[in-house]
Order: structure tokens, then C-alpha cells, then sequence
């Protein structure tokens, strides 16, 4: 007989001895051993298990990062194929429109008022600076009249300077270009200009829309600063897309990257406008089509730059306006920019240092020297040249 002994649990060991057999003995070893077995096997089992649910688990984020791809890859595709598509629409409009303009074939400009326009007499004493924002059209020939009366009427000299893309081509606006053009561009001209002038000699820069920037940046930047600025429905961060439509209106404002997605082809005409020109007056909006006859869609391949540049001069250039006398007019139904953009650049302004006169216009869109309170604008540029 041999005695068994077997540990329990606790503390300490309770001997519990007993006789048995050697086939006793035997069959309680394989007993043991088979429920050690069985306890392996169980452990085994459930790591497998394990193993196999955490090999599906992984098997599934596999194939759901998979079709997460694909479907990335087909909407950048779909949007690819829609910009192109939209584009090639675009390009084919333009250039039908297009052919029918007279273009420099060496200088690129548009010669029915797209070049830039110089009326200079020395022995003038005030000088008006005009820097237009639109970038596909001919600047100079929007205003043409009202700049050669400034200049026989009331001996004030204008320069219009062509900058960037503006009054070229599609092929030469379709092209990649960098805003800081406009910039270096315009401030050279504005600086070899004014160099040789006396120092009594009257310097009121103006610009519109997007002339906001080498407007600005002759203000910051210029060794001689204008005695005055003229802020037009200036380029601000509240950019706006309701000239756009309402759908595109709503997409722009749920962030700030899908107006990068947005054709301006989708607003022709702008929405409560005759054409697709920011004119409220229906009478002057359609004149306004008939002697400019582009699209702004045209335009919206530049679109994605707007933010970009607004945040630049509110940032960059505003602030270094201190002691400037600025002037800023827009109008009350801009379909471009909302009215507290319009109202925090003037603040900036003031922020800045800056003399700031504010003048809202009622009942006129984004052109205002061109909508209903054209002539209440032109009393305003006048009494900043000091037009007697």
C-alpha cells in the first residue's frame, strides 16, 4: 500500500492519506492526467479561438481600409472627371466669346480697353492711381469715360496699370501663376511714377475688389505713401459665394475648402442680376454685359487663391497702414462679400492706425462705380482728390 497525499488549497497542507493499490494508484494518475489534458486542451481551444476572432477582426479593418480606398480613389476621380469636364466647357465658351476680341498679338492685350491706360499731363497736380481686381476682362475700358473726363475736366492724371492675368487670353490666363505678381508689379510702376513728382504733387491710389492687394501692398511697402486710399468693395475674408447660386452659396459656407470645388458657371446670371455681372440696376448691368461680355466663370480657376490672399492682406498688409487716410465704400447687396467682411477690414484699419472713412451704398452690388449710387461714389473719390 502506498500513501496518496494531495495538496489543497489555503494556507497549509491537509495530508490526506489513504490506502490503495497500485491499479488505484494508476487510475487516479490517468484520471489527473486526462483532466490536464482536458484543462490544455480547453486553454488551447480558447486561444485559438482568440487567435481566429482577432484574425477576422483584423481581416475586416483590412478590407473596410481597402474599400475606404477605393471609394477615396473613385470620388478623386469623379471630381477629376467633373473639373475637367467643367473646364472644357469653360474653355470652349471663353473662346467662342473670345473670338471675337482684337488681342495684341505680342503683348497679349485686349485692345478695346484691355491695355493699360496712362493720361498724364506734368503740369497736373493731382494724380489718381487705379488698380482694378477683375482679372479676365479690360480693366481700363470699365471706366474709360469716367477716367479720361477726371483727367479733361478736372486736370487730374490717371494711371491704370495691367497686372497678373488681366485682359489676356484664356492660354495666358490658364497658366500658373502667383499673386505676388500682382504685387511686385504694380508697386514698380506706382514707384517709378511717383519718384520724379514734386512734393506738393495730390497721390490718391483706388482700387476694386481684388485691387485690394497691390493696393495695399503700395501702402505698406512704397518708400513714397499715397496722401489718400480708396477702398472699392474691398477684398476681405468674408468671402461670399452668392453670386454663385444658392446650392453653391450653402457648400461654401460649410468649410472653407469646398469653394475650391466651385465653378462660378454655375451663376450665370448672378442671382436678382440681369447678367452675370454684381450690378443691381438692371440698365446698367446689361450695358455693362454688352460692352464686357466675358463670364466669370472664366475666372474661377483662380478661385481657389481668393482666401488665401484676403487672409494675406488682412494679416499682412492692413497692419501696416498706421497713419494712411483710407476711404472704404461698398455696397449694401454685394453678392461676393458679406457686409461684416466689408465692416472688419475697416476695422483692421482703424485697429492699424489708419484714418478711416466708411460709406455703405444702398441698393448697389460689388461694382459700385457702376450700380445705382455710381454718382454719390464719384462725389465721394472727388472730394478725396479735392476736385474743386
Amino acid at each position: 500500500m502506498l500513501p496518496i497525499v494531495y495538496a489543497s488549497s489555503g494556507s497549509y497542507y491537509k495530508l490526506i492519506v489513504h490506502y490503495c493499490t497500485i491499479k488505484n494508484f494508476l487510475i487516479a494518475v490517468y484520471y489527473e492526467y486526462a483532466i490536464l489534458n482536458l484543462f490544455f486542451y480547453f486553454v488551447v481551444l480558447v486561444r485559438r479561438k482568440a487567435m481566429e476572432h482577432s484574425q477576422s477582426l483584423a481581416r475586416k479593418i483590412l478590407v473596410l481600409l481597402v474599400k475606404v480606398i477605393i471609394v477615396v480613389f473613385a470620388v478623386m476621380g469623379a471630381y477629376k472627371t467633373f473639373i475637367d469636364i467643367q473646364f472644357s466647357s469653360t474653355k470652349r465658351r471663353v473662346e467662342a466669346i473670345e473670338s471675337k476680341r482684337n488681342y495684341d498679338p505680342d503683348l497679349l492685350y485686349y485692345k478695346d480697353g484691355g491695355e493699360p491706360l496712362v493720361l498724364v499731363n506734368p503740369e497736373y497736380k493731382t494724380t489718381l492711381f487705379f488698380m482694378e481686381g477683375f482679372r479676365t476682362q479690360s480693366p481700363a475700358g470699365m471706366y474709360e469715360s469716367y477716367f479720361r473726363e477726371l483727367f479733361t475736366k478736372y486736370k487730374v492724371n490717371v494711371i491704370v496699370p495691367i497686372y497678373g492675368i488681366q485682359s489676356s487670353p484664356f492660354s495666358y490666363r490658364n497658366r500658373d501663376w502667383r499673386f505676388q505678381e500682382d504685387m511686385r508689379l504694380v508697386l514698380q510702376v506706382y514707384t517709378a511714377y511717383t519718384a520724379a513728382l514734386p512734393s506738393d504733387h495730390w497721390v490718391v491710389t483706388c482700387s476694386q475688389s481684388f485691387g485690394t492687394l497691390p493696393h495695399a501692398a503700395i501702402g505698406a511697402f512704397a518708400k513714397r505713401k499715397p496722401d489718400a486710399m480708396i477702398f472699392l468693395s474691398p477684398h476681405n475674408t468674408g468671402l461670399d459665394f452668392k453670386a454663385s447660386g444658392p446650392f453653391v452659396h450653402w457648400l461654401s459656407k460649410q468649410t472653407s475648402w469646398l469653394q475650391y470645388v466651385v465653378l462660378f458657371s454655375m451663376a450665370t446670371p448672378a442671382p436678382g442680376r440681369a447678367s452675370v455681372w454684381d450690378i443691381v440696376n438692371t440698365e446698367k448691368n446689361l450695358a455693362m454685359a454688352a460692352r464686357n461680355d466675358t463670364n466669370p466663370e472664366d475666372a474661377s480657376r483662380y478661385g481657389y487663391i481668393n482666401e488665401k490672399v484676403a487672409a494675406y492682406i488682412e494679416t499682412r498688409l492692413l497692419p501696416k497702414l498706421n497713419g494712411m487716410n483710407c476711404t472704404v465704400i461698398c455696397g449694401d447687396s454685394d453678392l461676393y462679400f458679406s457686409q461684416s467682411g466689408f465692416d472688419h477690414f475697416a476695422e483692421i484699419l482703424r485697429n492699424a492706425g489708419a484714418t478711416v472713412s466708411f460709406t455703405r451704398i444702398p441698393n448697389s452690388g460689388h461694382m459700385v462705380l457702376l450700380d445705382n449710387g455710381e454718382e454719390t461714389v464719384k462725389a465721394i473719390i472727388a472730394s478725396v482728390l479735392r476736385l474743386k
